[in-house]
């Protein structure tokens, strides 16, 4: 699970390292400085979207921005592919049924297929739920490594 007041001490802690103030940093990552007063205040999860764009942002692990990790690597991050191609290539690289996948994460089959057909786009918690499931960063789930 996310701790958000953790999430909020790592975002302050890169914007301090970077010189940021909360308007330049919602300026060059293009998210709604309300947005991340939120997360700062520990107050509001961010999308998979913002969560991404921080991380690239800060060139950081999802992991690391989310206080799932301790260690910050930096690197060379990926685009994030189309979520259902990128469901269906965890599912066969981790040789998983799409059952044992949407009961371990306990989401319904049917928002579990939504996902898989692209009506929907899982929340960051379901990301980070997959991570579990497949015992993987959600850099690995989101295609970014």
């Amino acid at each position: 699970m996310i701790n958000l007041s953790k999430f909020g001490e790592t975002l302050s802690e890169l914007m301090e390292e970077h010189n940021l103030s909360v308007k330049e940093l919602a300026e060059r990552a293009q998210i709604k400085r309300s947005n991340i007063y939120c997360y700062l205040r520990g107050e509001r999860l961010p999308s998979v979207g913002a969560v991404v764009s921080l991380a690239d942002f800060f060139n950081c692990s999802v992991d690391y921005l989310l206080g799932l990790s301790e260690h910050n690597f930096s690197g060379q991050f990926k685009p994030c592919p189309p979520f259902t191609e990128r469901l269906d290539y965890l599912i066969k690289y981790f040789g998983m049924t799409t059952y044992k996948v949407y009961t371990q994460t306990e989401v319904s089959k049917a928002r579990f297929f939504d996902w898989r057909s692209g009506r929907h786009k899982p929340s960051l918690d379901n990301i980070v739920k997959l991570a579990e499931v497949f015992d993987c960063s959600t850099d690995f789930v989101l295609g970014r490594v």
